[in-house]
């Protein structure tokens, strides 16, 4: 008998799908891959360190400055003071017809406290911190609440209460530690920082303790 090829038949129905196998073992830890771009500043905090030239460890000076303020016999002028850079820049050479008058601004009988201060004027440093976002000034305090953390700590200063002085100031945490505009140390009595002592009149005493300087932190 002779035998013929046949030709190739029609491919058949795919059959019945089979049961899901095991799930397989965990590959290896790839590479790490490159160090990507920088990316924007968060917001951070920026502050005053009253009393002192440069910033606490971790923060970022952004400038040294003179402290400013209103003199303290004029009525008009700031409530408040200011940290003045060292290189003002000027929008124009003319002088104004009326104008309010700035100082700087001196430590003020304080020489029982900040020893060989009196007279000297004081510096600032405006500081910035990326790791913090609220900031906190605490009177009559050393210390912050536990979960915060110190920037400085230092006394409650403002202008004296005494009828010669015509306006009123805020209060600052001058550092406990300040340091001195150098070359000033004449009585030039502009803007003055005093401390702030603590009279019980509507204060509890105790805790309060009567004319004890105020800290602040």
């Amino acid at each position: 008998m002779k035998l013929i090829d046949g030709r190739d038949g029609v491919p058949g129905r795919d059959g019945v799908k089979g049961e899901r196998g095991d799930k397989g073992e965990k590959g290896e830890k790839g590479e790490t891959g490159p160090v990507g771009q920088a990316g924007p500043r968060s917001g951070g905090v920026v502050y005053t360190r009253w009393g002192r030239k440069s910033c606490p460890t971790g923060a970022e000076l952004l400038y040294e400055g003179i402290t400013g303020g209103s003199h303290y016999t004029h009525i008009g002028g700031g409530a408040n003071y200011v940290c003045l850079p060292k290189d003002p820049q000027y929008m124009s050479s003319t002088v104004p017809f009326g104008y309010s008058r700035i100082y700087g601004t001196e430590y003020e009988i304080v020489q029982n406290i900040f020893s060989g201060k009196h007279d000297h004027n004081a510096p600032c440093a405006v500081c910035y911190t990326s790791t913090k976002s609220v900031k906190l000034m605490i009177p009559a305090r050393t210390s912050c609440p536990s979960s915060w953390t110190i920037e400085y700590k230092g006394y409650l200063m403002t202008e004296y209460y005494g009828v010669l002085t015509k306006n009123n100031k805020v209060y600052e945490c001058v550092d406990e530690y300040p340091e001195s505009i150098d070359g000033s140390g004449a009585s030039t009595n502009g803007a003055l920082f005093y401390f702030t002592a603590t009279v019980c009149n509507g204060l509890p005493c105790p805790p309060y303790v009567d004319k004890r300087a105020i800290t602040c932190v």
